[in-house]
């Protein structure tokens, strides 16, 4: 694995740690949450988005070009916390296969260099645990320890 594939994957690993951190202390009837404002999507949706755009950028990845958007939660029935974090730990060891074979240097038939397409899924990550965050102080959930850390969350 390159140096630069080394760096992207640590970056995307301690980021996805703090989502699963956040993600490991909520229950299902918590995935529901809205916050006050009609268009306002659930909690449940922003774990959705974040799987499916990490899924759907891995396949940019394989393949060179966007296929899409799609998400493999979509159709299972009933989301729940556990089957979230199962969905995302796939793509996530999908994610350290490809980028221990792959020149993220390389351009993709778009000319776009393949680290792009990793920064836009780091990226597309803290743009959720922003709004992860409007969740947790709207709905006073608790604020894990390593988001206190990271973001200097509180409720002083």
């Amino acid at each position: 694995m390159s140096t630069l594939s080394q760096i992207l994957l640590s970056q995307w690993q301690g980021i996805r740690g703090l989502t699963y951190d956040y993600l490991g202390q909520l229950s299902s009837e918590q995935l529901e949450l809205r916050l006050p404002f009609e268009t306002s999507q659930s909690l449940g949706y922003q774990f959705w988005c974040m799987t499916g755009a990490h899924e759907s950028y891995l396949r940019k990845l394989e393949t060179g070009a966007w296929q899409g958007f799609a998400c493999s939660l979509n159709g299972v029935g009933k989301i729940t916390p556990a089957l979230i974090g199962e969905k995302m730990r796939e793509a996530d060891e999908r994610m350290a296969e490809l980028l221990a074979g792959m020149d993220l240097e390389k351009p993709l038939p778009n000319g776009q260099p393949a680290y792009e397409v990793v920064m836009q899924m780091i990226k597309h990550e803290m743009h959720h645990h922003g709004q992860l965050i409007n969740f947790l102080y709207c709905h006073h959930l608790p604020i894990p320890a390593s988001w206190q850390d990271e973001w200097a969350l509180s409720y002083d």
